[in-house]
């Protein structure tokens, strides 16, 4: 359970009388939401936010430079630190690479992409399980695990299927946000280019 959702658990207010909560379900019943539809947006919203709402982007947003970016480091830099393009690396660059993380939840057999999709961003899997796959090969993934890194640099399409095996609590990096990170980066964007055109041909995790 990442830091975000143990400080949302902490809150007073539970799911069953927060105001937001019945929102939620009277907006389902206006627009006739089938019950197992209902049930899947309850769920997920038990597994972002831990049985609680709490909204972690804000939260970020809210506090000063310095606290968000030790809070994502407690988070997320070991996440960074298991993939070989990022390891010793400048920390000022992985500390900048880290304020660009986005949180993402996914359901029990939600498809995070399909092979072939256009790829805009790499995930993180700070808990869960997910299913990489094609016709011809699979391989399961979890905690700590990452998968979707080559687009980061080459903006290809998918070469795999990935989908979650349980409830999967993630972190994404856009390839748009880290393109953007790498231009106060020169040094590190033409060391990383060199490393794309090596590894290249490593499908693993793509």
């Amino acid at each position: 359970m990442s830091l975000l959702i143990v400080m949302a658990c902490h809150s007073k207010s539970t799911t069953s009388d927060n105001p937001q909560m019945n929102h939620l379900d009277d907006y389902m019943t206006f627009l006739k939401l089938p019950n197992d539809l209902r049930l899947r947006i309850q769920k997920y919203y038990g597994a972002r936010y831990g049985g609680r709402w709490f909204d972690e982007k804000n939260f970020l947003i809210s506090v000063s430079s310095a606290l968000r970016e030790e809070i994502l480091t407690v988070m997320c830099l070991s996440l960074l630190n298991n993939v070989p393009m990022f390891q010793n690396r400048d920390v000022n660059f992985l500390n900048t690479v880290l304020l660009q993380f986005q949180h993402e939840v996914f359901q029990e057999d939600d498809v995070i992409f399909q092979q072939n999709a256009p790829g805009d961003r790499m995930f993180f899997i700070e808990h869960g399980q997910v299913l990489v796959e094609t016709d011809s090969f699979s391989q399961e993934l979890a905690d700590g695990d990452y998968f979707g890194e080559t687009c980061l640099m080459t903006k290809g399409k998918r070469l795999v299927t990935v989908q979650a095996l349980t409830t999967c609590q993630l972190f994404s990096l856009s390839s748009e946000r880290f393109q953007m990170v790498l231009q106060g980066f020169p040094d590190i964007r033409r060391d990383m280019e060199k490393f794309s055109q090596q590894d290249k041909e490593y499908v693993l995790h793509l």
